[in-house]
């Protein structure tokens, strides 16, 4: 059941804080957390909302996604509530922090299926996403909190750019750990899918990037849900 999922947002970040302060660190609150250095681009600390929705560092919307082989039994998905775009909901961390989360439940029969969030790096201009050039960028880190998933998937997305992919962009799946914790990974090391139409992974993502996914899927889909909470998107070299 997805019902009461502010109170049990509230609920999960409580006692995420409780049982693994020791391994949250704290956002530091000086200066624009938008703006960046030469050697990270904070590119979504959920600290802003607009409309009543959480948005990136520099002012990007986010969305909640979700696909399936069979749309008749399309996964559940629950975010902020009454969005339209659906949204994930803010998630208060600390007094300090605040983070971006959604639930999800997998319906069967699925061949494949997954839920996802979107968070784009910029305002759209004239109607159209706007890119980012991270190729001067060596890693991507985040944190995250999942209750449910063994695995998450991220990807770096381009729309609006010269690339027309629906699906099949570099990605990177890593296996969650108990906690909220930090995950790092080499930007060199995101890959298509085998089935992906091929991209120029520089030309066409890295100096393009419009948005990034982080979500949850399934293949050969069995009931399942969850609570996925990510706090701290940023690129570092």
């Amino acid at each position: 059941m997805m019902k009461g999922s502010r109170v049990r947002f509230g609920l999960a970040l409580a006692l995420l804080c409780v049982s693994n302060i020791g391994n949250i660190e704290m956002l530091a609150q000086n200066g624009d957390s938008s703006k960046a250095s030469d050697e990270k681009l904070i590119y979504a600390d959920f600290q802003k909302l607009e409309n009543g929705r959480l948005v990136s560092s520099r002012g990007g919307r986010t969305q909640l996604n979700r696909w399936a082989q069979n749309m008749g039994a399309a996964p559940k998905m629950r975010g902020l509530e009454n969005a339209e775009p659906p949204a994930p909901a803010p998630a208060r961390v600390t007094d300090q922090d605040t983070a971006a989360a959604f639930e999800y439940e997998m319906r069967m029969p699925n061949e494949w299926a997954g839920v996802s969030m979107e968070v784009f790096g910029q305002p759209e201009k004239d109607g159209k996403p706007v890119a980012d050039d991270i190729s001067g960028y060596k890693y991507m880190t985040l944190r995250l909190f999942g209750k449910g998933p063994k695995e998450v998937r991220v990807e770096l997305v381009s729309r609006g750019q010269g690339v027309s992919l629906e699906s099949g962009y570099p990605q990177m799946t890593f296996r969650v750990s108990p906690g909220f914790n930090t995950y790092k990974f080499k930007l060199d090391e995101f890959r298509q899918p085998e089935w992906a139409e091929k991209l120029d992974f520089k030309r066409d993502i890295l100096k393009k990037l419009t948005s990034v996914t982080i979500g949850v899927f399934c293949e050969k889909c069995r009931l399942e849900s969850g609570t996925v909470v990510v706090d701290n998107l940023a690129f570092e070299k």
